[in-house]
């Protein structure tokens, strides 16, 4: 941002939440290839983390098949913010680059994710008669007044969670709303998918789970039913495995897609943010003739 062009007070417009929740989906069915190449690096962390773990199983490794996620999420996250915010010529080349960008998202997104959970923990314990899904909601409300610093941080703007808070003032609720209604029928796609795809390809491992139940229960400190059922899934070729997750893996960062499009498009509308120069059609509600570059 220059200093003659400093950011607005609050929201410049009121976000249409079914046209972003549409123009997001677009984004995503429209460009497939431009989809994939954004995710390419961070398939390949993922990919080379599970199979250091497979070949190598131990806590350091464990503790990197942990962390892996989040970080392909980051990089993938800042190329898909960029496209967004940026057009086609925002993708990071070359597809594994980590530089700043993706260390500062990541960090960010840890610290974010952390506070959520840590709140979320705190809450459930100390008033147990609250459902849980009511914290959920309260939480994602959080996280969506929150959000705008992310497409921020890919292109590198000064931001803050402050202005983050401030633009999105009087929008949370509409913001919340979409991120909600995109997010909960593509997990459920998701999770059927993979359901089916894990049913299908580790099948024996289940159906003995399933007999040792039947037979009285599994046991987890029981030594036969553990290693029946171990037994079972060492039976799965390591490629197997691997294949499963990176299925699972691409269909949620398909759903990220979706649910950063919406961020971006929803800071676009938001701030009247445009890169400088132009070149992105108009976002969502936007008349072309009161945003301003910053």
């Amino acid at each position: 941002m220059s200093p003659q062009n400093q950011p607005p007070s609050g929201a410049v417009a009121n976000l249409p939440v079914f046209e972003t929740l549409g123009a997001a989906f677009v984004a995503v069915a429209g460009q497939p290839l431009l989809l994939l190449r954004a995710m390419a690096g961070g398939l390949m962390l993922l990919a080379v983390a599970a199979i250091i773990f497979i070949a190598l199983p131990n806590a350091l490794t464990g503790m990197l098949a942990i962390f892996a996620p989040l970080a392909a999420y980051s990089h993938f996250g800042v190329n898909w913010y960029r496209i967004m915010l940026l057009g086609p010529s925002g993708l990071v080349r070359p597809a594994l680059r980590w530089d700043r960008r993706h260390w500062t998202f990541f960090g960010y997104g840890l610290a974010l994710g952390s506070t959520l959970l840590v709140i979320y923990l705190t809450v459930t314990a100390l008033v147990p008669v609250l459902p849980g899904a009511v914290v959920a909601v309260a939480l994602w409300y959080l996280a969506a007044r929150c959000c705008f610093l992310f497409p921020t941080l890919a292109v590198q703007e000064p931001y803050s969670f402050a202005l983050a808070w401030q633009h999105t003032k009087g929008q949370g609720l509409r913001l919340t709303a979409a991120l909600l209604m995109a997010a909960i029928p593509l997990y459920l796609m998701v999770s059927l998918i993979v359901s089916l795809v894990v049913f299908a390809t580790m099948g024996e491992a289940f159906t003995a789970l399933v007999e040792l139940q039947q037979n009285g229960g599994f046991d987890p400190e029981s030594t036969e039913a553990a290693d029946a059922f171990r037994a079972a899934v060492e039976a799965i070729p390591p490629v197997t495995l691997i294949s499963v997750k990176m299925i699972f893996e691409a269909l949620t960062m398909v759903v990220l897609a979706v649910l950063f499009g919406i961020v971006a498009l929803a800071f676009r509308i938001c701030t009247g943010w445009v890169p400088d120069g132009g070149g992105l059609p108009a976002a969502p509600g936007d008349d072309g003739t009161d945003s301003e570059d910053r």
